[in-house]
């Protein structure tokens, strides 16, 4: 946010990469009493034809936090739109097991293998790690606060994974300890596929919970 006007006027601008370079503004121009209207303009450096639907539904959003109702006919989004939103998704990226993921480091203190990607968490996604419980389909061996860890043993290898909550992100951890040469040979073979099946599971449990999350305008509203 670039520029702020309380009540008046409100400036984005992009940072360049996936959304191109420049900035989208919103103008409220009073017209009478209980009446206004609300001015959109956007320059971007790129084309604007997949994004049309998403701004209309930022006037959705408006309407209903300024109205706090529903829409009469809320926007719906079209297959292109709907393509624009999952090429443009946030990915995984590869980061060190946190720290604070007290009850997998605890489950495995030695361990043998690790890794852990990282998700941005939006604004109203639920900061529950139990709704991210299916993510790594094993049994659960322990949760916390911001921690649900699930895990399955084997005569070749212990596996652990935690689902780890932060401020602003979601991170997956595993780690594994191994028992034998068969369980070394498993995590040989198994290891190359790890990250890419990891990065897949994390990133359809993110974007399933976030496109179930109610809209910011309904939250603005207080819409149960």
């Amino acid at each position: 946010m670039t520029a702020y006007a309380p009540g008046r006027s409100v400036r984005f601008d992009t940072t360049g990469g996936a959304m191109g370079q420049g900035y989208h503004r919103f103008d409220v121009e009073p017209l009478g009493p209980d009446r206004c209207r609300v001015v959109h303009v956007l320059e971007l450096t790129m084309p604007l034809r997949p994004f049309v639907q998403m701004i209309e539904e930022v006037f959705d959003n408006i309407e209903r936090s300024a109205l706090s109702r529903p829409p009469h006919a809320p926007t719906r989004r079209q297959p292109r739109a709907l393509l624009a939103n999952r090429l443009f998704w946030a990915r995984p990226h590869a980061v060190p097991v946190p720290s604070h993921a007290r009850l997998l480091h605890e489950a495995v203190p030695r361990p043998d293998f690790t890794d852990a990607w990282r998700l941005p968490l939006p604004p109203g996604m639920s900061r529950d790690p139990r709704d991210w419980r299916n993510v790594p389909p094993f049994p659960v061996r322990g949760t916390a606060d911001r921690e649900l860890m699930v895990g399955k043993d084997a005569s070749h290898l212990d596996f652990r994974s935690s689902i780890v909550i932060e401020d602003d992100a979601v991170a997956l951890a595993a780690a594994v300890r191994l028992h034998n040469t068969r369980g070394r040979l498993y995590v040989a073979v198994a290891g190359l596929a790890h990250p890419y099946m990891t990065r897949l599971m994390l990133r359809r449990a993110q974007r399933r919970l976030a496109l179930s999350t109610r809209a910011a305008g309904e939250r603005n509203a207080g819409a149960p």
